[in-house]
């Protein structure tokens, strides 16, 4: 009893005097930085190169079947805002060759395309989940129906998160300029609060946050309120890093030594870094729900 009345003591002067958040940060800066963390993070950058290139022309082929291809480089275009400028001239530039592309053979491409995305995109995510789940101390999944399984689910989910958003940015604000229009409600209010940044940030921060909670193995279910502090502070990073890719890249990394591959190399670039970024954010979760939590709930 005593020892525990000290241990809950020296929390609360931590939480009161800053270190408590401090050491937080430092020791999930520990686990990030242990050496199969950078493993796991180009893998998962890796494959997800693999997989979003194929994903266009999913994306693409859907959209050709129900309107205009050009049309639909228009609507991607605008979610893709949310990128840095290099990456997102990439896709668009892919995306304006797929426009172009008839039908018929647009519409073979995208199964073929379907299935080399999903599976790239399942290994990039069983490369995320066995990061997470070393971030969280409890090393590889033992099961492999259980791993291969929750790694399908977790493509699913990504699947309908990026559909959501998409409708999201296409179909909101257009209901709600119907609604709200007689209202005297412009326009520009609809687009202030429902645009590409606000919906990927939105949808980045559920993401996140249902990876952290059921994703991470422990012992003991992360609790949510640390998922949604751990999901902050990874979206936060996220958004720092969308923001600032470009002065990285042009006062950092030279990308006249790539030549043609350049734009790609700061597409992977990116992914590398943003999966440092999810890890961390997990880091920061198992270590707040451990400090803040998980007593509460024994």
């Amino acid at each position: 009893m005593p020892s525990e009345r000290l241990r809950s003591a020296r929390q609360r002067i931590g939480a009161a005097t800053g270190f408590g958040p401090v050491a937080i940060v430092m020791r999930s800066t520990g686990r990030i930085l242990q050496r199969e963390m950078m493993l796991y993070a180009g893998g998962a950058s890796f494959f997800a190169l693999l997989s979003v290139f194929p994903a266009i022309a999913v994306i693409a082929s859907i959209y050709g079947l129900i309107q205009d291809p050009a049309e639909a480089l228009e609507q991607v275009s605008d979610i893709a805002a949310v990128l840095p400028g290099d990456v997102r001239q990439l896709m668009v530039d892919q995306l304006s060759r797929l426009a172009t592309t008839s039908p018929a053979l647009l519409t073979l491409q995208g199964a073929i395309a379907l299935l080399i995305a999903l599976f790239a995109a399942s290994r990039g995510t069983k490369a995320v989940i066995t990061g997470l789940n070393h971030v969280a101390g409890q090393g590889s999944l033992r099961s492999l129906i259980k791993f291969n399984l929750i790694a399908i689910l977790a493509v699913l989910a990504g699947i309908g998160l990026l559909i959501a958003a998409n409708m999201t940015v296409m179909i909101v604000p257009a209901v709600m300029d119907y609604v709200l229009e007689p209202m005297g409600i412009g326009e520009g209010a609809i687009e202030t609060l429902i645009n590409p940044w606000s919906v990927s940030v939105l949808a980045m921060l559920a993401a996140l946050m249902l990876l952290y909670r059921y994703v991470m193995q422990r012992a003991k279910e992360t609790s949510w309120a640390a998922c949604a502090i751990g999901a902050s502070v990874a979206t936060a990073l996220w958004l720092a890093l969308s923001s600032g890719f470009n002065t990285y890249v042009s006062t950092v990394v030279s990308m006249s030594l790539y030549g043609s591959l350049g734009a790609v190399i700061i597409f992977l670039l990116w992914i590398y870094w943003a999966a440092y970024i999810l890890f961390f954010g997990g880091a920061i979760a198992v270590e707040t729900d451990r400090q803040y939590f998980r007593n509460a709930r024994t």
